[in-house]
């Protein structure tokens, strides 16, 4: 069934026609997994069941075993003849965990191994002469050889500067490579763990766990993978999932620290407290400061330094929201400034952007448009841009497809980001446009609403949430259940929060006694459309309430339909 409400396509892809709970209750879980392209029995068991990844293979997950094995032979024979070897990362969260994973098993194995990651600010993201150069420079000893995590797969130019200067390089990324011919082509070096299917931590994962026996870097994977937004499912669900429960037991002092500053309890964290508290605690010190101090923090075993480093990260965290919301608050005011409202895409540029903010503010811009967005933080001769996208708009194709005017640049399908000398910034937005233009239809650009499920009120028990349970994990690729209930009537309601910005609602169950408790964030402003005893259509999810040891089914509402 399709629906259409201001603007938003609503499509409720299951309606259960059986009257017997227990049968609806099966059909739920089912329809929600087939929801999901788990359709076969024994597919629906693996996923509610995830494999231990100790027993996943790296062909599995689409690593080439060859390749593997170039890197494991190289990387002993470095730690056998005493080499100085770097580990390359990355400043976001995944490459801050990706270090941090393989650092701490080299250094387990007795390794010369020093860790390396560029400043937001450096000339080039990445595997880059310029990088190699500081590498070069450091005062520990001529390198020998270069690991990267979670960048280089389009590192042709650093891999052959390293070449040039006698290092060895191994690349370990999940980054989509570049195509020839329709076929993907690498750098030339030693040895390329590369796959799609997994975060940059869960790639350095599986190359640290060739070389060594990994008890304690689980919780690092379950971060870097929830952090970047790769779908949590097949291997990727089995990381996550046996991650947490490495993490809610976590011994790691760090994590334990910036855990507290953060107002999260350990033993009951989930993935929305990764992706919203601690991955961008972590990401904001490569944002306004340098990510080597988040590093630090992951790996520290002083607990001075560690609550001084969660405390630092905190407080950077904080400037870097009020960044983000100055600079959000900016750039829309130029797109209504600058009319792009029938633009099928948005561009702003100005030189006050920050670099480290600009991906997160195309991102509200994505939200509130429904658009893909190009942020430009505009530097004196050149410019760094960061983009968000919508489905049906390959921002990273996009951008290849300029490579004749643009510098450095990479990410994926639905987020990526370059580097443009500013002369060549109206070129650039021009393509971009006409390239969405032609693109994006009125269809793609109409937000979907997908429901996995229309339910009675009377479906909602603890027996139900009991089986939605079972399909956590949930994240990016596999995000809550989603349902909607028609003709609902609403017993009471009031506003609350600061500024009365949110909704308690009470809703009418089978009896006064099974009436539903309601929670609608940011929809207080619906109050003045509504009166007890109306009915009301509703789109929610099924969430636990645990306040004074009593523990409550409640709804969290999406949107509420009068």
């Amino acid at each position: 069934m399709i629906i259409t409400v201001m603007d938003k396509i609503i499509k409720i892809k299951s309606k259960i026609k059986d009257t017997d709970l227990k049968k609806r209750r099966d059909k739920i879980i089912s329809a929600i997994l087939i929801n999901r392209g788990i359709k076969t029995k024994a597919d629906q068991k693996d996923f509610l069941n995830p494999i231990d990844p100790e027993k996943i293979k790296p062909e599995d997950v689409g690593i080439n075993k060859v390749q593997l094995k170039k890197a494991v032979t190289r990387i002993k024979k470095a730690i056998k003849n005493k080499e100085l070897i770097y580990i390359y990362g990355d400043y976001d969260a995944d490459g801050i965990t990706s270090t941090a994973v393989l650092w701490e098993s080299l250094h387990a194995l007795k390794a010369k191994v020093m860790p390396y990651i560029p400043g937001r600010g450096d000339t080039i993201r990445g595997l880059s002469p310029d990088g190699i150069d500081q590498i070069l420079s450091d005062k520990d000893g001529p390198c020998q050889l270069i690991i990267t995590v979670d960048n280089g797969i389009s590192a042709f130019k650093g891999s052959e500067y390293a070449a040039k200067k006698g290092i060895d390089v191994i690349i370990t990324d999940h980054h989509q490579p570049k195509v020839k011919n329709k076929k993907p082509y690498y750098p030339k070096v030693v040895s390329v763990v590369h796959t799609t299917k997994l975060a940059g931590v869960g790639v350095s994962w599986f190359l640290a766990r060739e070389l060594k026996d990994l008890e304690t870097s689980l919780e690092l994977v379950a971060i870097g993978t929830i952090a970047d937004m790769v779908p949590l499912t097949k291997a990727n669900r089995s990381l996550v999932k046996f991650g947490l429960e490495s993490l809610k037991q976590s011994k790691r002092i760090g994590l334990n620290a910036l855990a507290s500053v953060s107002k999260i309890e350990l033993p009951t964290i989930a993935t929305y407290q990764i992706g919203y508290m601690i991955g961008p605690r972590l990401n904001a010190m490569a944002r306004l400061e340098h990510a080597l101090d988040s590093l630090r923090l992951l790996c520290t075993t002083s607990l001075e330094k560690a609550n001084k480093l969660a405390n630092n990260l905190n407080q950077t965290n904080l400037e870097r929201q009020d960044k983000t919301m100055k600079m959000y608050f900016h750039a829309n005011n130029q797109i209504i400034e600058h009319n792009q409202s029938k633009k099928k895409l948005n561009f702003v540029q100005h030189q006050s952007y920050h670099e480290g903010i600009v991906g997160l503010v195309a991102s509200r811009l994505v939200e509130k448009y429904y658009k893909p967005a190009f942020v430009v933080s505009m530097g004196e001769t050149f410019s760094k841009a960061s983009a968000r996208s919508i489905k049906g708009f390959n921002v990273l194709k996009a951008i290849r497809s300029m490579e004749d005017i643009i510098l450095e640049h990479g990410g994926h399908q639905m987020a990526a980001g370059f580097t443009v000398k500013n002369v060549n910034l109206p070129e650039v937005q021009k393509r971009l446009e006409d390239l969405a233009e032609k693109e994006l239809t009125k269809d793609q650009l109409t937000p979907t609403i997908n429901i996995d499920c229309q339910l009675n009120l009377s479906d909602i028990n603890w027996e139900l949430f009991e089986e939605l349970e079972k399909l956590e994990p949930s994240g990016f690729g596999n995000k809550p259940p989603l349902f909607i209930s028609k003709k609902v009537e609403l017993v009471d309601f009031r506003t609350v929060g600061q500024d009365q910005k949110h909704l308690k609602l009470t809703l009418q169950g089978l009896s006064l006694q099974d009436n539903l408790p309601a929670i609608a964030f940011n929809l207080g402003a619906k109050a003045t459309k509504l009166k007890s005893g109306q009915k009301i259509d509703i789109i929610y999810t099924i969430d636990k309430n645990e306040w004074n040891g009593n523990k409550t089914l409640q709804l969290k509402i999406k949107s509420i339909n009068t």
